[in-house]
């Protein structure tokens, strides 16, 4: 019956002719080592498929989803970080195994009569590797994809004549965005992994046609031996010794790195291209200007074209000569990219900007991947790159040094010469407590000689330290106030007419510092300080630092400049002042950063504002 059903689908599929012809095949030279990279390269990439079918399981190709599916896959999915790290680690394997699948042709005379078309294929299978390589570490739309993305795609602008359609074709336009995302999705998945499967049948289909190179180079070989299973055999051993040096690396590194949400704002990331291109990276340097196209078109395309015409050189030249001028070429190619590899490596290792640039995108990204798994925290509905633009410590700090400390500074450092108070726990019990203690020094009103109505007033001062204490309690408490509660609301509260520190703030603090229906003022000029360290605060102080309830009454030239909604929007503000509060999610990261100034750890600075009293958040009425 058995036998029957074996004939009846041989009769109809030809599968036990196909089997039989498969065993009769043989080895020239005899079977070996030599012959494995294709078996090998072929195991890899049916690995990547698979990887890469799993991922599509879970991977949603936009723009807003795209980065927290990736998270997703690489650290809530079961074994996700695994199958993400051997898809990684694969293409990259893919690259180096043609690579060196072609050198190793050109050093057997494989590429030469009667075997061109099979050379030729092997080479449109390393661009297309390349290119599913490009394509793949753009869609976590990352960081790192992004402006890679960007490198790679600009430079494709950069051709003659069709460049630029090239570009708007391959980006979507002139933004990038979710359709730059969406399309290099469909390369990725459908077009150049179609195409690399079409191009693999006829490589190989060349190849058993015109049989394999033996070791001499000459076509009759004298000893021979069977495919199956001397070199079936060999070829297993080193496709599962490929495969599991790629499994051991995507576990030594933890699966494969996902960088912070991209960023389209962030021109300063330390964007480089993977290693495979570095080399290309490097050459582009020696051609500024006008003349960048030698290196991103030009050259690339003159060592392509002359690798494809190797073939044909013995046409023109015996044939030892021109094996000769193939070797040298291609072996001086390989070495020539080797060493610009290393210099690109070793430029980025000794340049202090990219080294300092390389560690705060680490920090980005370590911070990302933090909020992105407290529960507290999370992916913010509208998007992965919201996540960080609304963390205090990320956005508002980007933004405070970008725009304040080139008048202020932050724990005694800035980027210019300090003429404003130190920015250091501003708005919290912290800064008002020091600036009641010694208002004079340069971490307060030192620097600014117009505001010295804090240092009159602590030298006629009787307040205790105690009643220091609770006038520092009583005034940090106000950032608390609810924006919808007045004045006489707030007072009406139990818990604010019975504070401690209500009374020396009336007697002390109110002759200058006027609260509609709680102080008059009036004694020395002083801004308002009604909700003061709340983010309505910190907005009206950024917007409309000249007026009357701020610090209208210095001199022009004396007042800090007003920042529109163009230079700083409503969320960088609102970040400034929580990251100066230490009101965000602590992190042992952060911690460690080494930039908070004079103020506390994040942890602790968190628990310090936890710890205060609560007393003068009024109920709503």
């Amino acid at each position: 019956m058995l036998k029957q059903l074996a004939e009846w689908l041989d009769d109809r599929t030809g599968m036990l002719q196909r089997r039989r012809r498969a065993r009769e095949r043989t080895v020239p030279g005899g079977a070996g080592w030599r012959y494995v990279s294709g078996a090998v390269l072929t195991t890899v990439f049916i690995a990547q498929a698979f990887t890469g079918l799993t991922m599509m399981s879970a991977y949603s190709p936009s723009s807003s989803t795209a980065w927290g599916s990736v998270f997703y896959i690489s650290h809530e999915m079961w074994f996700g970080w695994f199958v993400r790290g051997l898809h990684h680690y694969g293409a990259q394997a893919m690259v180096s195994l043609l690579a060196f699948h072609l050198v190793q042709v050109i050093w057997t005379r494989g590429y030469r009569r009667p075997r061109e078309f099979t050379w030729w294929f092997g080479i449109a299978l390393l661009i297309v590797t390349i290119g599913l390589g490009h394509t793949g570490y753009q869609l976590p739309w990352d960081q790192k994809g992004y402006w890679s993305t960007k490198v790679v795609t600009n430079i494709v602008g950069g051709a003659p004549i069709l460049g630029p359609y090239a570009q708007k074709l391959l980006v979507g336009g002139t933004e990038y965005g979710n359709s730059t995302l969406t399309r290099f999705f469909v390369l990725h998945v459908g077009l150049l992994p179609a195409l690399f499967v079409l191009l693999t049948v006829a490589h190989i289909n060349l190849s058993r046609r015109k049989g394999l190179t033996p070791p001499n180079g000459e076509f009759a070989a004298l000893r021979t031996s069977p495919y199956w299973p001397d070199q079936s055999f060999r070829n297993l051993v080193a496709s599962a010794l490929v495969i599991g040096v790629i499994a051991g690396v995507a576990i030594y590194n933890g699966g494969a790195h996902l960088d912070a949400p991209a960023d389209p704002g962030s021109a300063d990331y330390p964007a480089r291209p993977e290693w495979y291109f570095l080399s290309l990276y490097q050459l582009l340097k020696y051609f500024p200007g006008n003349r960048e196209v030698i290196g991103t078109f030009v050259i690339p395309s003159a060592l392509m074209g002359i690798l494809a015409l190797l073939p044909l050189l013995d046409r023109i030249l015996p044939r030892r000569a021109a094996h000769g001028v193939a070797c040298a070429f291609v072996f001086g190619v390989v070495a020539a990219a080797g060493a610009l590899t290393a210099r690109a490596l070793w430029d980025d290792a000794h340049n202090a900007q990219f080294q300092q640039a390389r560690r705060e995108a680490d920090l980005a990204r370590q911070r990302a991947l933090e909020l992105a798994s407290l529960p507290e925290a999370g992916i913010p509905p509208d998007g992965a790159g919201y996540l960080l633009r609304r963390d205090p410590l990320t956005q508002g700090k980007a933004v405070l040094e970008r725009r304040c400390l080139g008048c202020h500074v932050l724990g005694g450092r800035g980027q210019g010469e300090q003429t404003a108070p130190d920015l250091a726990d501003f708005g919290t019990r912290k800064w008002i407590r020091g600036l009641l203690a010694n208002p004079q020094t340069p971490a307060y009103f030192g620097k600014v000689p117009a505001c010295d109505g804090m240092a009159e007033w602590k030298k006629n001062s009787k307040l205790t330290d105690k009643q220091l204490d609770d006038v520092a309690d009583f005034v940090a408490s106000f950032a608390r106030i609810p924006r919808d509660v007045t004045v006489d609301e707030w007072l009406s509260s139990p818990e604010v007419n019975k504070h401690p520190g209500l009374e020396p703030f009336q007697k002390d603090c109110g002759t200058c510092h006027a609260i509609e229906g709680f102080t008059e003022g009036g004694t020395r000029d002083a801004p308002g300080l009604y909700r003061w360290g709340s983010d309505d605060w910190f907005a009206r102080m950024v917007r409309k630092p000249g007026a009357g309830d701020r610090y209208g009454y210095l001199e022009d030239k004396q007042k800090m400049p007003p920042f529109g909604s163009d230079q700083v929007s409503d969320n960088d503000i609102t970040m400034i002042a929580r990251y100066l509060r230490g009101d965000y999610t602590p992190t042992a990261v952060a911690a460690g950063e080494g930039h908070s100034g004079a103020a506390t750890a994040p942890a602790a600075r968190t628990a310090d504002r936890d710890n205060r009293p609560h007393a003068t958040t009024p109920p709503k009425p």
